[in-house]
């Protein structure tokens, strides 16, 4: 009591600060592998979710991939409290290559750099991308002979984007709301976004 200082009891069989035991985070762990959800651990542990959710987030450790294959895919998602990450993949087998845990480009140039040799990354061709602008700045600095592909998706997106809005323009044109040219193209919109009509069997609209 005069010396201001407290002494914890250590055992091999729980880690200082933890309440959970040894044996119970490598069973967690196990059955993480068969790929139970986390509620069906929680239930078959005796602890709650989220503590589940911890641990297998602190034990588990993703590997890069050894080699990386010429053709890559570059992209983003929303990970957990609203945060975006970043997920490479091989365009060929669509095999994980890196999962980083934000989307900065200071973090995916410093990932490549440390993990692949310069010899490793000149044999990269292609990054498929969606239109971020940000990737694009450290694509070649990273990967010096590879070309940048845009997603066909996204390239698709814009110009379908851009039909519907010559299409709401040309609806605002018009007086009449009832008409049979403003119902066609109010109700119909599917019809101009088709990708090979049919030049023998075309669709005759009464009206137009």
């Amino acid at each position: 009591h005069n010396c201001y200082h407290t002494v914890s009891a250590k055992t091999p069989l729980v880690q200082p600060n933890h309440t959970i035991a040894a044996h119970m985070t490598e069973r967690i762990m196990k059955l993480a592998h068969e790929r139970l959800p986390v509620k069906t651990i929680a239930r078959i542990i005796g602890i709650s979710a989220s503590s589940v959710q911890r641990i297998i987030d602190q034990n588990l450790k993703l590997r890069p991939a050894r080699r990386l294959p010429t053709q890559l895919c570059f992209d983003e998602f929303r990970s957990t409290h609203g945060m975006m990450s970043f997920i490479c993949l091989d365009a060929d087998s669509h095999h994980l290559i890196a999962l980083l845990g934000d989307r900065f480009n200071r973090t995916i140039k410093n990932f490549f750099i440390a993990h692949y040799s310069l010899a490793e990354r000149t044999r990269v061709q292609t990054v498929t991308m969606d239109m971020n602008a940000a990737y694009q700045t450290i694509i070649h600095e990273v990967f010096p002979k590879a070309q940048v592909v845009i997603d066909r998706f996204h390239i698709i997106q814009l110009a379908a984007r851009a039909l519907d809005q010559v299409r709401v323009q040309a609806l605002k044109q018009l007086d009449d709301k009832h008409s049979r040219p403003y119902k066609i193209m109010k109700t119909n919109w599917r019809l101009f976004h088709q990708t090979a009509p049919d030049a023998k069997h075309k669709q005759f609209l009464f009206g137009l």
